[in-house]
């Protein structure tokens, strides 16, 4: 999915869609903005997209991206009963282990510490299993997304 939505940085060259023999080609980056246009897309997946994939993963759109989140785990923080102070804090954190961490990082309760600037204890007790859920939603929603961008690309085959 990542290397299809790449072809979408002007500043890369599609080696694969440039064929030595003139064969038929292979996707290209106007493919992949199509099929991105009939996917018909959330507003959660194709943001989950845009940081994962167009790295616009910042501090600030993280942040902003988070701050927006609150609302749709509410129901999920009360059920939890976490408290109000934590719930900006727990979707930044899954959303960084979703988008900005590196490939050998594992999820511990020290880990999700710093990431979220708390004693591990509190990760240990309280954090943990909301930050699990809400990174395992989010992966669900990306892998939806990438269903049907790939449906849309393979469609037109």
């Amino acid at each position: 999915m990542e290397k299809l939505i790449r072809l979408l940085n002007p500043k890369t060259v599609n080696y694969e869609a440039i064929r030595v023999d003139n064969a038929s080609s292979e996707l290209t980056a106007q493919d992949v903005v199509l099929a991105m246009s009939f996917a018909k897309l959330t507003p959660l997946q194709e943001n989950l997209i845009k940081l994962k994939c167009f790295d616009a993963n910042s501090d600030e759109n993280l942040n902003q991206f988070s701050q927006l989140l609150v609302q749709k785990y509410q129901g999920l923080f009360a059920g939890q009963k976490l408290a109000f102070d934590y719930h900006q804090t727990v979707i930044r954190v899954a959303l960084l282990e979703f988008c900005k961490v590196t490939a050998n990082y594992t999820p511990s309760c020290r880990n999700r510490a710093v990431l979220a600037g708390v004693e591990y204890r509190v990760v240990h007790r309280y954090l943990g299993k909301v930050i699990t859920l809400i990174l395992e939603d989010f992966e669900k929603e990306y892998a939806i997304a990438e269903e049907k961008i790939f449906f849309q690309l393979y469609k037109t085959n």
